[in-house]
């Protein structure tokens, strides 16, 4: 690969990623693509069809993947070795249909990522 098929790669292969505080009077957080809860009231994790996968900043571990985002990650070379980002997230092949959404909750100094994957239909 030379550098310049390398940076149009980088340039073309972007991925939304924010970070996000959540108030403790917030019930949950909720699917930007379908609006479905992604927790119970137990903070149980709930799944849609769009979420691709739970990442804890702290921990530094899945609580969840999806099958598509287990198999990129499992036939990729791309090691996590500290934060999941929108740059790991793009060598696994997302683009602009992902959006990352770093979650910080009120009285607590957990981390988790909520990658969501709006090209599901």
């Amino acid at each position: 690969m030379n550098l310049s098929s390398a940076l149009f790669s980088s340039f073309t292969s972007r991925v939304s990623c924010s970070s996000v505080y959540q108030a403790a009077s917030v019930a949950t957080l909720c699917c930007p693509a379908c609006g479905s809860p992604q927790e119970d009231e137990l903070q149980v994790l709930q799944p849609c069809k769009h979420l691709v996968c739970v990442y804890d900043q702290e921990a530094q571990e899945f609580t969840f993947q999806s099958d598509d985002f287990a198999q990129r990650l499992a036939s990729s070379n791309t090691p996590i070795t500290d934060e999941l980002d929108s740059h790991v997230l793009a060598q696994l092949g997302y683009g602009d249909e992902l959006l990352a959404l770093d979650l910080t909750r009120a009285g607590c100094w957990s981390r988790e990522l909520f990658a969501f994957d709006f090209g599901i239909s």
